[in-house]
């Protein structure tokens, strides 16, 4: 390896010790000069640092092993990216995996794409389900633009707004270390302040295009990185949690950083009208396919006005009351015709598609995400 690696694969990880072995297993055949492997072990109480240390005394050169004496949150994000030194951070969530060949073709793209301007590249994912019982594997999911070249430029807007395919998913995220290095010593303080919001690594690169007015971002329109998706129920604290509030505060930290203007303020207040009918949606689809899963109800209503604004706490909970009063074969019914009057003739196969997804997660204990 070289003394200043082209590539770090930065891994955050907590207590994920066989799903990590299973990812070191599959990329570090794939590994060739130009790239180390960071792993920032957030305080796991699992055999994580056993398996980390085994990859370790074999290659010795190739992993770098941070280990935090305790669960630091989301800041083990920021752990890991400071402990990268290669010229561009490929953040990797422990549980997901790269397509054969996936980290050559990462570094092809990046060698012939990638300018000194270019802050932030993009991958494709690919989202399934498999069936314990047949193996067969169901698609969820795919965020291939098949209207649009294998590479293309990313729309600064959109990347201010988040609004791309798979924006908050980790694993598709390559920055470019030298802006990440000026944002934590430039606007430390603010960035930090995106700690516990579950989506630091979105509030960073929607700041980096904020402040540096030169920066572009490159999407590699290819199927890079899989992700098996588990089977279980979203609470509904939970997805008010990450799909209202924590998306919300994010905005307001932009609003704070002093970068936005005029237009970019009249977006991300449309942005917050969206989190509100995401909500409002997810809530008819949870009891219409009968994942309506709450811990508790009075606890669903508080939390609603406690962290919404009134308007919204108002609107949610209404509907949160008729969801629950409503059978559900009534609001499947309700839905079928609304799938109608948006697809047409092709309304059957994204039905099925839904009923089929939410069937399978409505038949399993439920978890909290």
């Amino acid at each position: 390896m070289s003394s200043k690696p082209l590539l770090s694969i930065a891994i955050p990880t907590y207590n994920r010790a066989v799903y990590l072995k299973n990812l070191l297993d599959y990329i570090i055949p794939q590994i060739k000069d130009g790239i180390e492997i960071c792993v920032s072990n957030n305080g796991s109480s699992d055999n994580t640092r056993e398996v980390v240390m085994n990859f370790k005394e074999k290659y010795p050169d190739l992993i770098k092993y941070n280990e935090n004496k305790e669960d630091l949150g989301d800041r083990n994000l920021f752990q890991v990216m400071e402990m990268s030194e290669g010229d561009y951070i490929w953040l990797f969530a422990d549980d997901d995996s790269i397509i054969p060949n996936g980290l050559e073709e990462v570094i092809n793209f990046i060698k012939k794409n990638c300018k000194e301007n270019t802050a932030l590249v993009t991958l494709k994912s690919e989202a399934y389900f498999i069936d314990k019982k047949t193996g067969k594997k169901t698609v969820y999911y795919t965020s291939l633009e098949p209207d649009k070249p294998l590479v293309f430029e990313i729309n600064r807007e959109n990347i201010i707004e988040a609004n791309f395919p798979d924006s908050v998913f980790l694993s598709i995220l390559i920055f470019k270390n030298s802006f990440f290095k000026k944002i934590l010593e430039q606007e430390r303080e603010l960035a930090e302040k995106s700690i516990g919001s579950h989506y630091p690594q979105v509030f960073l690169y929607r700041l980096m295009f904020l402040k540096f007015s030169d920066v572009k971002g490159l999407a590699l329109n290819k199927h890079i990185v899989s992700q098996e998706l588990p089977y279980y129920k979203i609470s509904i604290e939970d997805r008010f949690k990450k799909h209202y509030v924590c998306k919300k505060r994010l905005n307001k930290l932009l609003l704070s950083s002093g970068y936005v203007n005029d237009a970019t303020i009249k977006r991300i207040k449309e942005m917050d009208r969206g989190f509100r009918w995401n909500i409002v949606q997810h809530l008819i689809l949870m009891k219409a396919f009968k994942t309506f899963f709450y811990s508790s109800y009075l606890g669903v209503l508080k939390g609603f006005f406690q962290k919404a604004t009134l308007r919204d706490g108002l609107m949610f909970s209404l509907t949160f009351i008729i969801a629950s009063l409503t059978p559900s074969f009534i609001l499947r019914s309700i839905l079928k015709i609304y799938f109608f009057l948006k697809h047409g003739k092709k309304w059957r196969s994204h039905w099925t598609f839904y009923n089929t997804i939410h069937y399978k997660v409505s038949q399993v204990p439920t978890l909290y995400n």
